[in-house]
């Protein structure tokens, strides 16, 4: 099997004059050593900003390449044209090389959610060498790429792969041992503060916050607009709306699977994203724009970074891997698995609480259900309402729990995130020192 070494560069760039660190990756085949141009180039273009984000590609495009390596054609092919003859087929077959190997070993590790995240990193390599005009075989455009895990099928076959028996542990069964070993319930009040304050860049926690009130994805919170038009023509600063509601409409379009639907935001939630991103950052940021793109900032973009440019799912998702590291710094018992996903779970959780109060700790769930499924499934964006609404039946009732005999407090009409974010925190403080 090829070797593939990683490296810490840093140096200055001659295109910008600034210092950069990224990792570069370095090949050992018939005893020479190959850079390797093409990776090594991506990683300067889109990792010099975040060592940790340089640190989990070269990662995966290594694992890529050495497993090209024991593949027909390539263990004799120069290492330097890799990315020419790979393809979809590739991806795909290394995904099923990956998950045959964990049933083989019987290994929690990598899960099938990083196993597709991974392939998802590889597509996003190949898309910037299509974009820098670089010949490759992968087409990004296609789904080909993906391995179905879940078809009894594919499950047939890696068990046959690693030859273990029909009853050994599938797949399914190692997922699911892996999610035990994670603790059950919300994202905290100490954790969501000890995230929200290890961003560097104020922009995300506004979004944080944004997803914690009305559970959008990232890839809606980056399309949420400044001054809204169309359907969205109230979505407009706080400070400048007639406040004849407690909540406003927002219309997402072409979300997941290129959906589209209505969501409620509550207005408090729009002062505190007003008071704490648009007034302090967000119109220095429009004019660096300006600057940099010749051309006012349309009203549709809000969320910029430093530098003035747009915020991206995959810049939200870089920068809270590094913002987790600090926060884990901070709070000893910040738990390694959370994301900036667990936002999103925040909504429903919270709304069932308001919604049922203390019926969903004498209730069952089935008598709950019918009540506010719709609702959920508007907010959410869900197809398949059920099982999500069990699991947040569960985490409420979690919640709830924790906090019995504030039910009204907590879920008072008006209560903005990072005003119920200190309620929570104030709870567990009183609960701690009984």
């Amino acid at each position: 099997m090829l070797e593939v070494k990683r490296s810490i560069l840093a140096y200055q760039s001659i295109e910008t004059g600034a210092m950069v660190k990224h990792y570069a990756l370095v090949a050992i085949q018939a005893g020479r050593q190959l850079l390797l141009s093409h990776p090594n180039l991506f990683l300067y273009s889109q990792t010099r900003s975040s060592l940790q984000t340089s640190n989990r590609y070269s990662n995966v495009i290594s694992l890529f390449y050495r497993y090209l390596s024991t593949q027909p054609f390539f263990d004799k092919a120069d290492v330097g044209v890799y990315h020419v003859h790979a393809n979809c087929k590739h991806i795909r077959r290394w995904q099923v090389a990956r998950q045959i190997q964990r049933v083989k070993t019987g290994n929690e590790r990598p899960s099938t959610e990083t196993i597709y995240e991974d392939a998802k990193v590889l597509l996003i390599f190949f898309k910037w060498l299509i974009d820098a005009g670089f010949v490759t075989n992968v087409n990004v455009q296609l789904k080909t790429w993906t391995a179905d895990f879940k078809s009894n099928h594919m499950l047939n076959y890696i068990q046959q792969q690693a030859k273990v028996k029909i009853d050994s542990k599938n797949i399914r069964v190692l997922d699911k041992i892996s999610r035990q070993k994670r603790k059950m319930g919300l994202i905290t009040s100490p954790e969501i503060e000890a995230l929200l304050i290890s961003y560097n860049d104020p922009a995300y926690p506004a979004l944080f916050k944004l997803s914690l009130g009305t559970a959008m994805r990232p890839m809606d919170l980056v399309c949420f607009p400044y001054l809204g038009n169309g359907k969205n023509k109230d979505v407009i600063p706080y400070s400048e709306m007639r406040k004849t509601s407690g909540a406003v409409d927002y219309t997402i379009e072409s979300s997941k699977g290129n959906k589209s639907r209505t969501i409620k935001i509550n207005v408090a939630d729009l002062a505190d994203l007003e008071k704490n991103y648009i007034v302090p950052h967000f119109y220095d940021r429009a004019a660096k724009y300006a600057k940099r793109y010749g051309h006012k900032c349309p009203p549709s973009v809000l969320f910029l970074n430093e530098f003035g440019v747009p915020i991206t799912p995959s810049m939200i998702s870089s920068r809270t891997n590094y913002a987790k590291i600090k926060a884990r710094a901070r709070l000893k018992s910040f738990r390694k698995h959370l994301t900036f996903y667990e936002a999103r779970h925040w909504w429903p959780t919270m709304f069932l609480i308001r919604f049922f109060g203390e019926k969903l700790l004498s209730e069952s769930a089935d008598a709950l259900y019918a009540a506010c499924a719709e609702v959920l499934t508007n907010q959410m964006g869900h197809e398949d309402i059920e099982t999500t609404y069990r699991h947040y039946i569960d985490l409420a009732r979690v919640t709830l729990m924790a906090h019995q005999g504030h039910v009204n407090e907590l879920v008072s009409d008006g209560v903005s995130v990072a005003d119920m974010v200190k309620q929570l925190a104030e709870r567990r403080s009183a609960v701690l020192s009984l």
